[in-house]
Protein backbone atom coordinates (compact mmCIF):
# COMPACT_ATOMS: atom_id res chain seq x y z
CA UNK A 1 0.00 0.00 0.00
CA UNK A 2 2.84 2.40 0.73
CA UNK A 3 5.45 3.59 -1.70
CA UNK A 4 9.02 2.52 -1.04
CA UNK A 5 9.96 6.09 -0.07
CA UNK A 6 7.27 6.37 2.62
CA UNK A 7 8.82 7.61 5.83
CA UNK A 8 9.07 4.84 8.49
CA UNK A 9 7.36 7.12 11.04
CA UNK A 10 4.31 7.37 8.78
CA UNK A 11 4.10 3.60 8.45
CA UNK A 12 4.52 3.17 12.21
CA UNK A 13 1.74 5.66 12.98
CA UNK A 14 -0.70 4.16 10.49
CA UNK A 15 0.06 0.68 11.81
CA UNK A 16 -0.85 1.83 15.33
CA UNK A 17 -4.02 3.62 14.19
CA UNK A 18 -5.39 0.84 11.99
CA UNK A 19 -5.84 -1.66 14.80
CA UNK A 20 -9.25 -3.32 14.80
CA UNK A 21 -9.53 -3.69 18.59
CA UNK A 22 -10.29 -0.20 19.98
CA UNK A 23 -8.68 -1.10 23.31
CA UNK A 24 -5.36 -1.77 21.55
CA UNK A 25 -5.63 1.14 19.07
CA UNK A 26 -3.49 4.23 19.69
CA UNK A 27 -5.68 6.90 21.34
CA UNK A 28 -5.96 10.25 19.51
CA UNK A 29 -3.93 12.37 21.93
CA UNK A 30 -1.18 9.75 22.05
CA UNK A 31 -1.19 9.75 18.25
CA UNK A 32 -0.47 13.49 18.34
CA UNK A 33 2.66 12.77 20.39
CA UNK A 34 3.97 10.38 17.72
CA UNK A 35 7.33 11.33 16.12
CA UNK A 36 5.47 11.75 12.82
CA UNK A 37 4.25 15.09 14.17
CA UNK A 38 7.54 16.32 15.68
CA UNK A 39 7.91 18.87 12.89
CA UNK A 40 4.71 20.56 14.06
CA UNK A 41 6.28 21.11 17.49
CA UNK A 42 9.28 22.87 15.93
CA UNK A 43 9.07 26.63 16.47
CA UNK A 44 10.59 27.31 13.04
CA UNK A 45 8.08 25.24 11.04
CA UNK A 46 6.17 27.30 8.49
CA UNK A 47 3.16 26.61 6.31
CA UNK A 48 3.91 25.82 2.64
CA UNK A 49 3.09 29.43 1.74
CA UNK A 50 5.70 30.67 4.25
CA UNK A 51 3.23 31.89 6.87
CA UNK A 52 3.54 31.03 10.54
CA UNK A 53 1.78 27.95 11.84
CA UNK A 54 -1.53 28.50 13.67
CA UNK A 55 -1.68 27.82 17.39
CA UNK A 56 -1.72 24.04 17.62
CA UNK A 57 -1.31 23.65 21.36
CA UNK A 58 -4.41 25.34 22.75
CA UNK A 59 -5.92 22.17 24.19
CA UNK A 60 -9.21 22.23 26.07
CA UNK A 61 -9.31 21.59 29.80
CA UNK A 62 -10.88 18.21 29.10
CA UNK A 63 -8.09 17.25 26.69
CA UNK A 64 -5.42 18.33 29.17
CA UNK A 65 -7.07 16.38 31.96
CA UNK A 66 -7.55 13.22 29.90
CA UNK A 67 -4.00 13.33 28.54
CA UNK A 68 -2.33 13.78 31.89
CA UNK A 69 0.85 15.70 32.68
CA UNK A 70 3.33 13.30 31.08
CA UNK A 71 1.61 13.26 27.70
CA UNK A 72 1.04 17.03 27.77
CA UNK A 73 4.75 17.45 28.41
CA UNK A 74 5.38 15.60 25.14
CA UNK A 75 2.69 17.43 23.18
CA UNK A 76 3.39 21.04 24.14
CA UNK A 77 6.90 22.24 23.28
CA UNK A 78 8.92 24.35 25.70
CA UNK A 79 9.00 27.37 23.37
CA UNK A 80 5.18 27.49 23.40
CA UNK A 81 5.02 27.20 27.20
CA UNK A 82 7.44 30.14 27.51
CA UNK A 83 5.36 32.16 25.04
CA UNK A 84 2.21 31.49 27.09
CA UNK A 85 3.88 32.52 30.35
CA UNK A 86 5.21 35.72 28.76
CA UNK A 87 1.76 36.70 27.52
CA UNK A 88 0.17 36.42 31.00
Amino acid sequence: MFRSRTHPDAIDLITKLLVYDPLRRLPPLQALAHPMFDELRDENTKLPNGNKMPDLFNFTKEEIQSAGPQLMEQLVPDWFKKKQKASK
